[in-house]
């Protein structure tokens, strides 16, 4: 991560009202010292979300998000920490620090000098493109064979500013000579893909001439709202319009530039993200007109690859948003292989992606309009519904396929079980990989035996394969060492118990003197942060007993502990009880999820005592046996103290 000087993340917070921010998303009304609306994040009719001004935080009592002005940046838009921070940066008018690309902070003026022009170049870079953006949209609207060939494709009004469509003129460098007029910078124009010097010794004109001529013009767009390039669609020439050139391939995309690359970027992905998020779920397919068709026909969830196949940094992008993935590729062989490669990427991202099957021969957009006419296609919505829903994990349609080759031939079986093995191998989750593996030598007859040689022939099978195929090895034989105040693994969500002790720390002075005596009940060596089961939260509390805070500060500034590590359920906890007037729980409440967490904090030691026990007795220690033996004794008398609570209710 980019270094933060120490007061800069401040200075941006300062800047910028969160109240703003929010208010661009959703309705705000004022009510009482905050202000209240729906929520973004999730569907409800009644307003549960809550942003308090004063603290610039925000949380919904709803869907338990909560944060402050970068989280909620991140959040919406689906950006790293990073990339909020130049957002709400830019916003602000506040120039980034010389550290920010990366690099160590150096007093040399000249790296800083050479800091400071990248960055400049960055800016205009997005101005040229905006400038560009600008034109074609000028350009559309007196394009009279653009606008018919886009009326022909259902394309309308509506779409068209929807996703910013223009056009490119019949001419050689219409775009070139606007720039020249305005005295935009040529040199960038050219390295951003837009204009490209003449070959010819032009005595007339700009001396360039445009890469996008006589096309339907595609603004890509990213997560921040900057115009990053553009895709095009070759026009049909009518009868009369002079040969520009324009006869190359169909689509043309702008050529990877240092604000646009293929692999990091999905065209509509800016206009499909709130529905994304709302629908968990993303639907991407591979050209511009199928992602504005679906929209179009109301799947607002769905976003287009830019003339390059799904990719990590895709991935990475789209689940910060959603938790499934849908690929709606074309029904024939490119469609199937890419198909595919999406699997194997996904699988190796830890995710598993969902794949609808598409009529061979048929596009999306030609499901949902007459191409010539535009004309909605009746059932045509319904249709492409029963597709989408229909979507199944490609590795389990795949995995049949395999199964079913593996039945012709002795030389098939071969190829298909190290086929599916290669896929398995990069499984992330133990379970489903077992399921899995079980599948495919239930379905092709194949023996666990034999699958098992085939997932070790590329340098061995995974360690979470290993354990689910052959059970997890003993440890060696050694002297005991107590893990109870050092989990290796936790649940996935925090439990109820665990969520009123965290809240009773963030809302600071109002629990501690209860805190304070609960925290002389622990086991010898133990702190508060032993309490815990959910790692994260283990973490946080554990952070917040070293630093020495005190309660009531924390109490009124949480933001001190809002940073780009914290965990979403941790966030949220902490900010519900930041933006709360009054606790949702009481004294009693705490004291006896409080005790709840005491009492498994005592029988995690204690089963660590038997454990050294055991191991003591093995090894004929009579002198540890007898020191372990008494405290062993000594923990249960404790223990009984919170007999009661170890029902869990």
């Amino acid at each position: 991560m980019s270094k933060l000087p120490p007061d800069f993340l401040r200075k941006v917070k300062d800047a910028v009202n969160i109240v703003d921010i929010i208010g661009e998303h959703v309705v705000l009304r004022k009510s009482g010292a905050s202000h209240t609306g729906l929520c973004p994040f999730h569907s409800e009719r009644t307003p549960s979300f809550n942003v308090n001004e004063q603290k610039q935080l925000y949380h919904c009592y709803g869907c338990k998000k909560g944060g402050d002005l970068v989280s909620f940046v991140q959040e919406m838009h689906g950006l790293s920490f990073v990339e909020a921070i130049e957002e709400l940066a830019e916003r602000a008018r506040i120039p980034l620090p010389g550290e920010w690309s990366g690099a160590q902070s150096s007093d040399d003026p000249k790296v800083a000098a050479a800091r400071a022009a990248a960055r400049e170049k960055l800016e205009t870079s997005y101005r040229l493109n905006m400038f560009s953006l600008v034109y074609f949209q000028q350009q559309l609207g007196v394009t009279e064979h653009a606008k018919k060939y886009l009326a022909g494709r259902g394309v309308d009004a509506a779409l068209i500013k929807n996703f910013y469509i223009g056009a490119a003129p019949v001419s050689w460098d219409a775009l070139a000579a606007h720039m020249s007029a305005r005295k935009a910078p040529m040199e960038l124009a050219v390295e951003l893909g837009l204009i490209r010097p003449s070959q010819k010794n032009l005595k007339q004109g700009s001396g360039y001439f445009d890469i996008f001529r006589n096309r339907v013009i595609f603004p890509i767009i990213d997560n921040r709202r900057k115009v990053v390039g553009f895709g095009g669609r070759t026009l049909p020439l009518e009868k009369g319009m002079p040969d520009v050139g324009s006869d190359g391939p169909p689509y043309l995309n702008s050529s990877d530039t240092p604000v646009f690359k293929k692999q990091k970027i999905l065209f509509g992905l800016f206009q499909a993200q709130k529905h994304i998020r709302a629908a968990d779920s993303v639907i991407i397919v591979e050209g511009y007109f199928d992602a504005i068709a679906l929209a179009g026909s109301g799947f607002g969830n769905v976003v287009a690859t830019c003339g390059t196949a799904l990719t990590p940094d895709h991935l990475q992008i789209l689940r910060r948003l959603c938790s499934k993935v849908i690929i709606l590729f074309d029904g024939d062989r490119a469609g199937v292989e890419a198909t595919e490669r999406a699997m194997v990427t996904g699988l190796g991202q830890g995710m598993v992606v969902y794949g609808a099957s598409m009529p061979e021969g048929l596009d999306p957009d030609e499901i949902l309009f007459e191409q010539g006419s535009g004309a909605v296609i009746a059932g045509g919505r319904e249709r492409m519904t029963t597709i989408v829903e229909s979507a199944r994990p490609i590795i389990d349609d795949r995995i049949s396929e395999a199964a079913a080759e593996a039945a012709r031939s002795p030389e098939e079986k071969s190829q298909a079980i190290r086929r599916v093995a290669a896929w398995l191998r990069q499984f992330k989750d133990p379970l489903g990989l077992e399921l899995r593996m079980e599948s495919f030598c239930k379905l092709s007859g194949v023996s666990r035996q034999l699958f098992n040689r085939a997932m070790n022939e590329d340098g061995g099978i995974q360690q979470a394969a290993r354990q689910a195929a052959q059970g997890a090895p003993n440890p060696p034989p050694g002297p005991p060492k107590s893990t109870a105040n050092k989990p290796q693994s936790g649940p996935a969500r925090i439990s109820k118990r665990e969520r009123i002790v965290l809240g009773a720390f963030a809302f600071g002075s109002r629990f501690k003197t209860i805190l304070d005596l609960s925290g002389g009940n622990l086991p010898p060596k133990m702190t508060f942060s032993d309490l815990f089961d959910y790692l994260p939260a283990r973490e946080f509390v554990c952070r917040l007993v070293n630093s020495d805070v005190d309660m009531a500060r924390f109490k009124t500034n949480p933001a001190d502990f809002s940073d780009e590590a914290l965990d979403a359920q941790v966030r949220s906890i902490i900010t519900e009880a930041a933006v709360s007037e009054t606790p949702p729980y009481g004294d009693s409440d705490v004291q006896l999820a409080l005790n709840r967490c005491l009492a498994r904090v005592w029988a995690r030691f204690s089963q660590e005592i038997k454990k050294g026990l055991a191991q003591a007795e093995a090894n004929k220690d009579a002198a540890l046996q007898a020191v372990l033996m008494k405290e062993y004794l000594d923990v249960q008398r404790k223990m009984k103290e919170f007999n009661e609570f170890y029902d869990e209710g």
